[in-house]
């Protein structure tokens, strides 16, 4: 096994591939020298993050950077002999990837400071490390000839550390308050229970358990008990993530219902309760007060939304609107047990 020390660059030299030397403060050299600290920045992230896809995505993104370097390191002989090079297909995987993000995080709204948590704020300290090893190639390009695809993909992923970091924040968030919430309910309830609130569909842990068929049923039964209570109303279903997958609108139901019932999906779903156990903890005088103003303005804190579990874990939410709310707290009940009774 060679020696890690080999004295050739004692003189200040330093090998490209493709067998030329160059001084060590030459342009190139800094430009593939700072691609290689963005590479263990981002390595320092993926040690930290606490989600297994951003690891997977960060550990990607190590590989192609490897690739990058590599190209820089390269004189014209070097260069000839590259194969896998960064193009443009990489450039848009890292723009579907910001785009994937955003849905979940929504447009910036206010400048971030980094230090939310640990894993974003390595993500944030990665991408300042990549925009500095972006204008260090801009530097060797005004002398040495650089692919434009090079540029790009660097630029492309400073964004995309930004919209991971926006993304491991937003997770933050959402599990402190959920922390927060089922503390706040439980103590209101006297009891502090590890079941989760909510109503729970019997059956395997699958797909089918709750999808598009089993939402429909319930709007079915939600608008048929609606009918009966004399209340136009709209019921909305969402995921475990809160991506709408059903809205169903009764006629002359009320434009405003439509949003209330989506965001009392969204509630259900997000901390895993039933709206109504925010309404106590939302007050001037509880733990959660101002929760409603969170997430955009899309936290309900009055009955009509109720959690989806199967086996105990989430899978969705449902929320109605138009009734008064022991209406909707009674037809979105009648709904999902109506579902209950069909197994």
């Amino acid at each position: 096994m060679p020696n890690v020390y080999t004295r050739t660059g004692d003189a200040g030299l330093t090998g490209l591939f493709g067998g030329s030397r160059v001084p060590k403060q030459d342009p190139g050299v800094e430009a593939y020298g700072t691609v290689d600290e963005a590479n263990s920045a981002i390595g320092e992230a993926k040690a930290v993050a606490m989600d297994e896809s951003v690891r997977a995505t960060l550990h990607g993104i190590q590989q192609r950077l490897f690739v990058v370097a590599a190209e820089l390191a390269s004189d014209a002989k070097g260069r000839e002999i590259l194969a896998n090079t960064v193009g443009a297909s990489d450039v848009k995987d890292l723009e579907d990837l910001i785009d994937m993000c955003q849905v979940v995080t929504g447009p910036q709204r206010e400048f971030v400071v980094p230090g939310r948590d640990v894993p974003s704020a390595a993500l944030h300290r990665a991408r300042t490390v990549t925009r500095r090893a972006e204008r260090r190639v801009l530097t060797m390009s005004e002398t040495i000839e650089v692919r434009p695809e090079l540029i790009k993909y660097l630029n492309r992923l400073s964004d995309t550390l930004y919209a991971l970091a926006r993304l491991t924040e937003h997770h933050h968030d959402m599990t402190m308050i959920e922390q927060v919430v089922r503390t706040a309910v439980a103590r209101a309830l006297g009891a502090a229970s590890s079941v989760p609130a909510g109503i729970t569909i019997p059956g395997p842990a699958t797909a089918q358990a709750y999808d598009l068929a089993s939402l429909k049923r319930m709007a079915e039964a939600a608008e048929a008990k609606a009918a009966e209570l004399g209340v136009p109303i709209v019921f909305a279903g969402v995921d475990a993530g809160g991506n709408l997958m059903l809205l169903h609108r009764m006629a002359d139901s009320l434009l405003g219902s439509i949003d209330i019932a989506v965001n009392k999906a969204f509630t259900s779903a997000a901390f895993k309760l039933p709206t109504s156990a925010l309404k106590d903890a939302s007050t001037p005088a509880g733990e959660l007060h101002g929760i409603q103003n969170s997430n955009d303005g899309r936290v309900v804190v009055f009955g009509g939304g109720l959690p989806v579990f199967i086996d105990g874990r989430i899978v969705g939410g449902i929320g109605v609107s138009g009734g008064t709310v022991d209406e909707d707290v009674r037809i979105v009940t009648h709904a999902i047990s109506a579902v209950q009774e069909a197994r």
